[in-house]
């Protein structure tokens, strides 16, 4: 064997191996942190900001939530917004829900003074904006997209009910109502129909049918005139062929929120009464001078479940029946977005029945009730 000058052996050696590698166990434990590592991303790494791209071509909502909406706004009315998302359907929200609102294109918002402004609105908490000219929230009542257009002023609902029954009886039972409204921030219309006939062995047993109307003129927010009201009532059973109420008043929105509607109206009124039967020597029909009283309450419980009453009280002369009055109360239960269930209970009175041919009074009272599914029009 040769030595170096240093004393270094030049003889051929083994190679140096790693302790890492000559340690089987440290050898495991090194890849699989390095696999470990190469799949797992860098701790480091912060997410991407969070946005959200505002498409101009709809209407966005900002909740008090601060949940936000696209969709597009069909009409704001009694403080209640009615949104229609392409995930979410149609949406009924309070207007008191809503912090901030960009509407896509034009609206004819109608304020409190009875007047209509139309263009592009958008609204921050309390202020806002209409094509860039600022005004106070609190002065809008109404919200209709575009400009205005007489459909956009028109609501309906009609309900219908039946039973029909057969074997050892025979019975047919038809129930109907139906309501017509038509409101903008100056004027609203109203009218309403509320059926029943019923038909037992051959024979008819009920047959009633009220169709009133009236018109309301506003002056404020709150205080309207009405210009007109008018009845039309058929009941044969109470001996009644035809009852025609005509009158004028005025009235007053007491509440008017975006969950609870509470108004009182009435005014003199000429009403006049034919009769299907009458004795020896009596008039076929009555017309005389009345005082009519109405009230109307509706009442959101739930958002699936409302509540509503009215009474209408008429005092007239005592040969075409004196005091009568009509109450109605029931619930209108949410189905789907235009379908519902309505069950009501009818309380019709008149202090003093006409007799018939035969001398037989009819009953004063008479109660219904009424159950049918309605469709939302």
């Amino acid at each position: 064997m040769k030595s170096s000058p240093i004393g270094i052996s030049t003889a051929p050696q083994a190679a140096s191996v790693p302790k890492a590698i000559a340690n089987p166990n440290l050898a495991c434990l090194l890849a699989i942190a390095t696999i470990f590592t190469l799949q797992t991303p860098l701790a480091q790494a912060a997410p991407p900001p969070f946005e959200v791209s505002v498409d101009s071509q709809y209407d966005w909502l900002l909740l008090s939530s601060n949940e936000l909406l696209k969709g597009e706004i069909k009409h704001l009315y009694d403080d209640r917004l009615e949104f229609e998302s392409d995930k979410l359907d149609t949406l009924i929200i309070d207007w008191e829900d809503i912090k901030a609102l960009k509407s896509a294109g034009t609206l004819s918002v109608g304020l409190v003074d009875l007047s209509t402004l139309t263009g592009q609105l958008e609204i921050r908490n309390q202020s806002a904006w209409l094509d860039g000219k600022p005004f106070d929230r609190s002065q809008i009542l109404t919200i209709i997209p575009g400009v205005q257009r007489e459909a956009n002023y028109w609501s309906a609902k009609v309900s219908l009910g039946a039973n029909l029954r057969s074997g050892n009886t025979s019975q047919v039972d038809y129930s109907a109502s139906a309501s017509i409204k038509r409101r903008t921030t100056e004027s609203r219309l109203n009218s309403d129909y509320i059926g029943k006939y019923s038909k037992s062995e051959g024979e008819n047993t009920v047959n009633n049918h009220r169709l009133a109307g009236n018109f309301d003129w506003f002056i404020s927010k709150r205080f309207y005139l009405r210009p007109v009201f008018v009845e039309y009532y058929r009941d044969p059973f109470l001996n009644i062929d035809t009852k025609l109420t005509l009158g004028a008043g005025a009235g007053y929105d007491l509440i008017d929120t975006s969950k609870t509607e509470w108004t009182i109206g009435g005014g003199p009124a000429y009403s006049y009464t034919r009769f299907v039967e009458v004795g020896a020597g009596e008039p076929e029909d009555e017309s005389s001078a009345a005082l009519v009283l109405d009230t109307r309450f509706e009442h959101e419980l739930t958002d699936d479940i409302d509540f509503n009453a009215r009474y209408q009280m008429l005092y007239g002369s005592e040969a075409s029946g004196g005091y009568s009055h009509h109450a109605l109360t029931g619930f209108s239960i949410d189905l789907t977005d235009i379908f519902d269930l309505d069950v009501s209970l009818v309380w019709d009175r008149t202090n003093k029945p006409k007799a018939d041919n035969d001398g037989a009074v009819p009953k004063s009272n008479d109660y219904q009730l009424i159950i049918g599914f309605g469709i939302d029009l």
